[in-house]
């Protein structure tokens, strides 16, 4: 079979990408837990593949205010991983490491900021290394742009690096416990149809 955009996948491309999302949840509960010195444990994420244009619908509402920090995907593998944090994530990250309210993004500084972004780092490079570990590829992830802004402002700055891509994303719905505290967080991995293909044929998965 082949495909040209990802609403042609079936139940076994899906699975693969399950597997992939297991794997990497699994190491970014270690990485978390051991940068946090708590205890971290995430649920096996819910992945789906949805129009970019309904992303939002999943984020709380295009007027919800979150933290957005876009990763590049390069080398073997290319796309983009946008990971999606909202007040509450930042607040119970930052006071692992100082104690501060954090009810709004105004709240946030750039110290708080720096926190967020090595937990996203650590995350998302858990997902890419359980992806280049499985496919045996080299995938090099670029330095993050943070945007903070609602839901909806998030999506089109960050849409500028899907133009080539097109409109179907796969979205990981991630619940965590840190300490005693449940947490939800949010990502999107978009992969250029070529490097998806790849993955799949890495695999011995036909496409």
């Amino acid at each position: 079979m082949g495909f040209n955009n990802l609403n042609e996948l079936d139940a076994m491309h899906l699975d693969v990408l399950r597997e992939i999302g297991n794997i990497g949840s699994g190491n970014a509960a270690t990485s978390l837990s051991s940068m946090l010195n708590t205890t971290v444990e995430i649920e096996v994420p819910t992945i789906s593949l949805i129009n970019y244009e309904n992303v939002s619908q999943y984020l709380g509402g295009k007027d919800n205010e979150v933290i957005g920090l876009a990763l590049g995907l390069e080398a073997d593998i290319e796309g983009v991983m946008l990971h999606v944090v909202q007040p509450r994530f930042a607040s119970r990250i930052v006071n692992t490491f100082y104690p501060k309210e954090i009810e709004t993004l105004e709240d946030i500084n750039e110290m708080d900021l720096s926190a967020v972004k090595e937990t996203s780092n650590i995350t998302t490079a858990a997902y890419v290394n359980s992806m280049a570990s499985m496919t045996n590829t080299f995938i090099n992830i670029t330095p993050p742009i943070e945007y903070l802004d609602t839901v909806e402002n998030v999506l089109k700055h960050a849409s500028n690096r899907f133009d080539a891509i097109g409109n179907q994303v796969i979205y990981i719905d991630e619940n965590l416990y840190i300490g005693n505290t449940q947490i939800k967080s949010s990502m999107i991995l978009i992969l250029q149809i070529d490097s998806l293909k790849l993955l799949f044929d890495k695999l011995g998965i036909p496409y």
